[in-house]
């Protein structure tokens, strides 16, 4: 078992976390990251209202006895004062946060002694994630599903630096799907992974079987970024409906042009009813590196698999001197 500052902060076996995932990170996958040894995050914004969400975590409590958070983003699509709120309410020990600051929560987060953990994709934003009190920040690099930010930085480098630039842990995202990154992640420093394209393929996530059995067909070319002519840019899955947003971006589109192909309405059409020609969802360049639907205790098997044949090659070979375990 390995034993990093993020296993102890969040009393967890594996330091795995799920990332947020809109409109899927909901109990059936929570409970199930939680339940391999990982940590589950609630995505605050697969929910109506607090209400919906709080309702989810009391399910999420019934298939599991072991941690998840929730993640809220902030000033993505609507305002998360109401999910903060219900976070408080429902006593989750880690809330992670993504987007805008977080500042204008810390206060009644830290009062209700949750962790709070800030998702960024630049050195200056983890640093003033630390600087407002965070307890970690996970970094998100170029080869990420999302918001891999304006700077284009890879996680090899971008995690090496915040490890170098923080006192806080760091936990590496983007592009990290397997043992062998996993490793690599812990070699640059990092104290924890996240993953979210990697579960886009498990059994229990609530993702249409039609995309899924798309997803596990993809390369890591087979993205796109999209969303830069309004400085959200985001890594997306490449389909005919992502590269018509991208023309129109290419074009001068307006806002209101560009709306129809990123708003709620067509991602849950293309996430409930598997119609790729409606919205577009987030996806990282590791999905190249995944070719079965899997349940997510076997998706963790695999990695620390993987890990530990990794591992046990570079001592064998005496690339390292000692070898420590999950």
């Amino acid at each position: 078992m390995i034993e990093t500052s993020i296993t102890e902060m969040f009393g967890i076996r594996y330091p795995i976390i799920q990332g947020g995932l809109q409109g899927l990170g909901t109990s059936a996958l929570v409970s199930a990251v939680s339940n391999a040894g990982g940590l589950g995050l609630i995505t605050a914004g697969s929910y109506a209202s607090k209400t919906e969400m709080l309702r989810d975590i009391e399910k999420t409590r019934t298939l599991t006895s072991r941690p998840f958070g929730m993640n809220a983003a902030i000033g993505i699509r609507r305002p998360m004062d109401e999910f903060i709120e219900g976070a408080i309410e429902a006593e989750v020990p880690v809330v992670f946060t993504s987007g805008n600051n977080p500042q204008q929560y810390m206060e009644q987060l830290k009062k209700s002694n949750i962790k709070v953990v800030h998702v960024s994709p630049s050195i200056r934003f983890a640093k003033k994630a630390e600087a407002i009190g965070c307890d970690a920040v996970v970094v998100v690099g170029y080869e990420c599903g999302g918001h891999p930010g304006q700077d284009d930085i890879t996680t090899m480098t971008l995690t090496q630096r915040a490890v170098q630039e923080l006192s806080i842990p760091v936990i590496a995202a983007g592009g990290i799907s397997t043992g062998k990154a996993a490793l690599s992640a812990f070699a640059l420093g990092a104290q924890g992974i996240q993953m979210g394209t990697r579960f886009l393929t498990s059994k229990e996530v609530a993702l249409h079987p039609f995309i899924k059995e798309q997803l596990v067909k993809m390369q890591e070319t087979d993205t796109v970024l999209v969303k830069k002519s309004i400085n959200k840019t985001a890594r997306v899955m490449k389909t005919a409906n992502a590269l018509a947003l991208l023309e129109l971006e290419k074009n001068g589109a307006s806002f209101d042009e560009i709306i129809p192909y990123i708003n709620g309405e067509s991602y849950q059409k293309l996430i409930t009813e598997g119609n790729l020609d409606s919205g577009v969802i987030a996806l990282g360049q590791s999905i190249g590196l995944v070719n079965e639907i899997k349940t997510v205790n076997e998706i963790f098997e695999e990695i620390i698999k993987e890990y530990h044949e990794q591992l046990n090659y570079l001592y064998a070979a005496g690339r390292v001197k000692s070898k420590q375990s999950f």
